[in-house]
C-alpha cells in the first residue's frame, strides 16, 4: 500500500516501484465551503535519477476580479536520493470573495523521508547475504600485487580451503623465481642460463608506476609470455618464461629506450599496497584465481558480465593496440544484468567517474543502453551514500577510474591511488547497515603483460559456439590474477582454491555464484546465461565458512604515498579503455556502425589522454546547454 505524507493541506501518497523510482501522487485538501471542498487531485508522476523532480499547478479560482473564489495550488516535489526523501516546496492560496481564507496563502517547505526496499538476505554458502559488491580492477597478475604476500611466515596462511595440512600459499619466494632477459635463452633449462643473463623477481617495485611503458597485452603476446612462442601446441605447458623479452618488445615499440626490461619482474610488497594485502590477510585470497582468457581487457571483462567474450580475444580486430576505440557492436549478448532486471532483482552499476560513462554500459550498449535502464548507473558518491542508507542492491559492479583519475592500476597508472580508491570502497561497505549480509569481491580482468610464475593451466571450457576471432579453442584461462574476498562470514586468513577435481576459479565463478545463490537458472528458466563456462565454474558458497558472522572489524587506514612518485607525461596517449569511454560519450546510446566508424575517425584527431579530457568536458558543457546531464554517471 501507498504511504501517506502530509503538512497541512498539502498531502503526497507514495509508492516505491523499485530501488531507484518513487511513484507519487500529489493532493491539496480544500477547505470547506470553498468549491471542490475535499482531497483534490493536482497531479501524478514518477521521480528516478532519470527524473527528479516534477511540478504541478492548479488554478481553480473562478470570479470577476477582486471577487475571486476557490483555491490555486503551485507544488514542486523533489527526489534527493542520498537522504531518501522527498523535498516539498508548495505554496496555496485560497479566496472566499476576494478574500483570504483563514490560514491562507500556506507555504511549505520540507523534506519527507520514505523507506527504499532494502534487499533481502538470501543463503549463500553458511552466510546469509543481501549484498554482492564486485570491484573489478585492471591488469595485474598475482605475483605483481599479491606474490609476498605471506613471505614472511613462509607462504603459510592460518588455513586453507579446501584444507591442507599444513595451510599453503602459492606465493613467491626469494632468489628463485627470474626470467631470462635474451630471447635466445627462452625455454633452457635453468643451468643453460648464466645469472648475469637472469632477471629475478624483486622484493618490492621501484616505483608506483612500474611497469613502464605499458606491457604487451594482445592474445599473441600474451602465448609468447607464458610459452615462450606465439603459437603454443595444444597441452604444451607454461614456462612462464618469455614475460622480459616480450617486455623488451613492448619497450622498442613505445620508443621508452630508458625503460629497464627487468621492470616486468618488479612486484610489490604488501607495504606498498597496504590496502588490498590487508584485506587479503584479514579475510580470503584466491591464489588460483585465473583471468578467463590469455588476452585483454573487453573480452575478459565480457567473461564477467555475460560469461563470454562472443569469439573476441583482442579489443581491437588488429593485433596491437592504439587509440582505436574496441567496437560494442561485437558484444550483442544478454549480460547478468539483464537477466537481474527480467526478474525485479535489484542491481546497479557505480564508476569512479564523472565526465565518463560506465565501462560496462559503454561495452554493452546494445543489451544496456536502454534509457529505462539509465538509474542503473551511478557514481562512486552514490555508491557511498547507497552502503551508508543501507540501500546497495542486491548485487553492485564498482568500478575504478579509467582515466580522469586514473586509480584502475593500469599499468603505467599509480598504484597507490588505486590501493586509496578499494580503501574508499571498503570503507563505505564496511561502515554502512548492510556489512553483516554482504560480500565484496575485489578482482582484476587481467595481468596485462605483468610477471607471474604459476603456469596458466589448459582445460578450459569453452562458452559457446560464437566463432573465434583468431584460431583459438577457449581452451586454456589467463594468467593468475588476484582475487580476494571480503565479509565478516569469512575466517581470517583464508587461502582459497578450486577443489582439485573440479575447474579453476576464474571470472564466470562470479556469475556461478549469483546464480546459485539467487536461484536464477531457475527463476530465469531460458533467459538464464547460455554459457558452458559459466555452468561447469566453481562457485564463492565454500568460502564463507562462518556459522555466524565476525563482530570485529579490522582497522584498514587510507594508504600513505610509500613510493616516489613518478611525473605524470602531459602527452600520454590514450589506451584502448580510454578511448572506448571517449567514443561511448561521442556515440550515445543508439549505437550504429556509422557512429562507430565516426567516432574512430574524431578520436584520431585526439589520440592523447589530455585532450581526451578537454573534450569530454566541452561534451559535457554542451549537455547542460541543451538541458541535458552532464553524463551517464551520476556523481
Amino acid at each position: 500500500m501507498p504511504s501517506i505524507r502530509y503538512a497541512g493541506v498539502f498531502e503526497i501518497d507514495y509508492t516505491v516501484l523499485s530501488a531507484d523510482k518513487l511513484r507519487v501522487t500529489a493532493y491539496f485538501v480544500v477547505p470547506k465551503p470553498l468549491p471542490k471542498a475535499g482531497r483534490e487531485r493536482i497531479g501524478s508522476g514518477t521521480l528516478s535519477p532519470r527524473s527528479l523532480s516534477r511540478t504541478f499547478k492548479v488554478d481553480a479560482m473562478v470570479g470577476p476580479g477582486r471577487l475571486r473564489t476557490g483555491f490555486a495550488v503551485s507544488l514542486t516535489l523533489t527526489l534527493e536520493l542520498a537522504a531518501t526523501a522527498v523535498r516539498v516546496r508548495a505554496n496555496g492560496t485560497a479566496k472566499v470573495a476576494g478574500k483570504h481564507f483563514p490560514g491562507s496563502p500556506w507555504r511549505v517547505d520540507q523534506c519527507w523521508p520514505f523507506d527504499w526496499p532494502r534487499a533481502p538476505a538470501r543463503p549463500l554458502g553458511k552466510a546469509q547475504i543481501a549484498h554482492v559488491v564486485v570491484v573489478m580492477m585492471e591488469n595485474r597478475s598475482f605475483d605483481n600485487l599479491l606474490g609476498w604476500l605471506y613471505a614472511e611466515q613462509g607462504n603459510h596462511p592460518s588455513h586453507n580451503i579446501p584444507a591442507q595440512t599444513p595451510p599453503v600459499f602459492d606465493g613467491l619466494e626469494p632468489a628463485r623465481y627470474w626470467n631470462p632477459i635474451n630471447a635466445a635463452d627462452v625455454g633452457k633449462s635453468g643451468d643453460e642460463v648464466p645469472e648475469e643473463r637472469r632477471a629475478y623477481v624483486s622484493a618490492q617495485a621501484r616505483s608506483p608506476i612500474v611497469p613502464d611503458p605499458d606491457p604487451h597485452e594482445q592474445f599473441r603476446y600474451m602465448s609468447y609470455q607464458l610459452f615462450g612462442t606465439q603459437k603454443p601446441a595444444a597441452g604444451e605447458p607454461a614456462s612462464m618464461q618469455g614475460f622480459v623479452v616480450d617486455f623488451a618488445d613492448a619497450i622498442r615499440s613505445s620508443k621508452q629506450t630508458d625503460a629497464d626490461r627487468r621492470l616486468i619482474m618488479d612486484c610489490f610488497s604488501p607495504a606498498q599496497v597496504p590496502v588490498l594485502s590487508a584485506l587479503a590477510r584479514n579475510y580470503a585470497v584466491c591464489d588460483r584465481w585465473f583471468a578467463s582468457l590469455p588476452c585483454q581487457t573487453w573480452p575478459n571483462r565480457a567473461f564477467v558480465h555475460a560469461g563470454t567474450s562472443c569469439g573476441r580475444v583482442n579489443n581491437l580486430d588488429k593485433d596491437l593496440d592504439d587509440w582505436t576505440p574496441p567496437n560494442p557492436l561485437y558484444y550483442n549478448t544478454p549480460t547478468i544484468f539483464n537477466v537481474l532486471q527480467d526478474l525485479g532483482i535489484t542491481w546497479k552499476v557505480y564508476a569512479d567517474s564523472i565526465a565518463t560513462p560506465t565501462l560496462t554500459r559503454a561495452q554493452f550498449v546494445t543489451q544496456l543502453g536502454s534509457p529505462s535502464l539509465q538509474g542503473h548507473f551511478r557514481g562512486l558518491t552514490d555508491f557511498c551514500n547507497d552502503a551508508a542508507l543501507g540501500t546497495l542492491p542486491s548485487y553492485s559492479f564498482v568500478e575504478p577510474s579509467f582515466l580522469e583519475k586514473n586509480n584502475d592500476q593500469h599499468p603505467p597508472h599509480d598504484v597507490t591511488a588505486g590501493d586509496r580508491f578499494l580503501q574508499e570502497v571498503w570503507a563505505a561497505v564496511s561502515s554502512g547497515p548492510g556489512w553483516r549480509n554482504t560480500l565484496l569481491v575485489i578482482t582484476y580482468d587481467e595481468h596485462g603483460g605483468c610477471y607471474d610464475h604459476v603456469p596458466t593451466p589448459w582445460g578450459a571450457i569453452r562458452p559457446d559456439g560464437s566463432k573465434p576471432q583468431k584460431p583459438f579453442g577457449f581452451d586454456r584461462y589467463g594468467v593468475r590474477v588476484p582475487a580476494v574476498l571480503v565479509s565478516p562470514w569469512i575466517e581470517p586468513g583464508t587461502v582459497f582454491r578450486a577443489p582439485a577435481v573440479a575447474t579453476e576459479f576464474d571470472h564466470t565463478s562470479i556469475l556461478a555464484t549469483l546464480r546459485d545463490w539467487q536461484d536464477l537458472a531457475v527463476r530465469a528458466g531460458g533467459r538464464w546465461l547460455k554459457s558452458r563456462r559459466v555452468a561447469a565454474a566453481p562457485t564463492l558458497a565454500p568460502v564463507l565458512a562462518r556459522s555466524s558472522p565476525r563482530t570485529d572489524l579490522p582497522d584498514i587506514p587510507r594508504p600513505r604515498a610509500v613510493l616516489k612518485a613518478a611525473p605524470t607525461l602531459p602527452d600520454a596517449p590514450l589506451n584502448a579503455i580510454q578511448s572506448a569511454l571517449l567514443a561511448a560519450q561521442l556515440m550515445g546510446d543508439d549505437v550504429t556502425q556509422e557512429k562507430y566508424d565516426k567516432a574512430v575517425r574524431q578520436i584520431a584527431r585526439i589520440r592523447k589522454q589530455d585532450a581526451a579530457l578537454a573534450r569530454l568536458e566541452r561534451l559535457g558543457k554542451g549537455g547542460a546547454r541543451r538541458g541535458g546531464k552532464k553524463s551517464r554517471v551520476s556523481e
